[in-house]
């Protein structure tokens, strides 16, 4: 095994999610030096002017990684990554039971990498740009930074899969709605822990620009351990109501994203909202599934409260 790693067996500095092993930007920088192969699960159009400058790479979109996994390599420990360290949990979950067993994912994605300062090529020329959200590309077209992968000092990165060549047309992007604000719904089983934790996050960091409500498919009691995690991070979450989706639905509430942060099972159970615009999915893990000590779940309920604060800084990004 290529220098000696065993993510099984090895101990970061964050708890495991799922028995899978969480690294800091820093330690995956590490592991990556000696021998591990980077999966970036971006998109395309996300390569286009800012990619890990490390040794290997391999580039599996998320949207074809259901279809594709299979054809990583079994014997080579794996670092999943991604733009901010939501779909990596998903895709550890598929490799570990599909058998993958050396693996780990870089927490926080790109997004907490470029901000430790660790090695990142850049492209100006090819930053995404346009009129509108709806319209965006890049100067050029095409994918500079993956195409130029065989250039001196960017690693021997494999190339993307048949098919994942981007054409430079317009992304998948979804225009800003006509009036003042972006109406936001994020939904989870209850409502009273991550669908609670997206709206709060939206609503402190997003200013004018959305209005962001929560809902349940059905709504109980919030988490308490949620509403510690949330006033350390000086948010006070604990008057909020819990809403069912259902009651929203034939209020005749309209919204322009719906947002599951629930396991994929659940989130097919959602209602589709009539005049939505997009629909996402963010699978966070349930705080209330958690086990252990106090401290242990208080571990792992802060851990899916800063994934989902950097999910929601970066959705506010997109949109903008």
């Amino acid at each position: 095994m290529k220098g000696g790693i065993d993510f099984s067996k090895l101990e970061g500095s964050l708890p495991r999610t799922d028995g899978i092993l969480n690294l800091s930007p820093r330690e995956a920088a590490g592991f990556l030096a000696e021998g591990a192969i980077l999966v970036d699960l971006r998109e395309a159009y996300e390569t286009n002017f800012r990619v890990f400058a490390v040794e290997e790479v391999i580039y599996l979109p998320w949207s074809a990684f259901r279809e594709r996994y299979a054809t990583l390599p079994t014997g080579r420990p794996l670092v999943l990554a991604d733009a901010a360290g939501i779909y990596s949990r998903e895709a550890a979950r598929i490799l570990a039971t599909a058998g993958y067993s050396n693996i780990a994912r870089l927490s926080g994605g790109m997004i907490d990498w470029d901000a430790e300062g660790l090695p990142v090529r850049r492209d100006a020329e090819y930053e995404l740009g346009g009129q509108c959200a709806c319209k965006m590309k890049t100067r050029h077209g095409g994918n500079p930074l993956v195409d130029k992968r065989s250039q001196p000092g960017f690693g021997a990165a494999a190339a993307p899969a048949a098919g994942d060549e981007p054409s430079g047309a317009a992304i998948p992007a979804v225009a800003a709605p006509e009036g003042p604000a972006i109406r936001v719904l994020f939904l989870c089983v209850h409502n009273s822990a991550r669908s609670q934790m997206a709206e709060a996050f939206l609503r402190r960091l997003g200013g004018d620009r959305f209005v962001a409500e929560s809902a349940g498919l059905e709504p109980g009691s919030l988490n308490p351990h949620v509403v510690r995690a949330m006033a350390e991070a000086g948010i006070d979450i604990s008057h909020n109501a819990t809403k069912g989706v259902l009651d929203l639905l034939k209020a005749g509430r309209d919204y322009d994203v719906v947002v599951t942060v629930c396991s994929k099972e659940a989130a097919e159970r959602c209602p589709l909202f009539p005049g939505m615009h997009e629909k996402l999915h963010w699978p966070f893990a349930d705080p209330s599934a958690m086990q252990g000590s106090d401290e242990e779940i208080m571990a792992g309920v802060r851990e899916v409260r800063d994934g989902i604060e950097a999910a929601v800084r970066e959705f506010i990004a997109y949109h903008a």
